[in-house]
């Protein structure tokens, strides 16, 4: 089976960056020692310090549904989720492909 990529670009309102990073960096922290997890890359954008990239491989689908589960990934959307307007979240997903 295909690994799963998902792309997840965040922007975030300047007064709750710091809070946001908190509940961001724990999730990544955790989700990097999941079995099923094989990369997740934090980048942000050159021109614009509260605007980031995700970029998550897992091992597939199954995987991104068991990392969702987790209580701190949990936690960070509940997060983002309650800062309303705050916060812009958009995730994509792509299957990796190889010849």
């Amino acid at each position: 089976m295909a690994n799963l990529v998902n792309l997840v670009s965040v922007t975030t309102d300047p007064t709750i960056k710091d809070e946001l990073l908190n509940k961001l960096w724990t999730n990544v922290h955790a989700a990097r020692k999941e079995e099923g997890c094989f990369q997740f890359e934090v980048s942000v954008k050159n021109d614009n310090p509260n605007t980031f990239v995700f970029y998550e491989v897992y091992k597939d689908e199954a995987a991104l549904i068991w990392h969702r589960e987790q209580s701190y990934f949990i936690e960070y959307i509940n997060y983002v989720e309650a800062m309303g307007d705050k916060v812009t979240r958009n995730h994509t997903q792509y299957t990796v492909i190889d010849k």
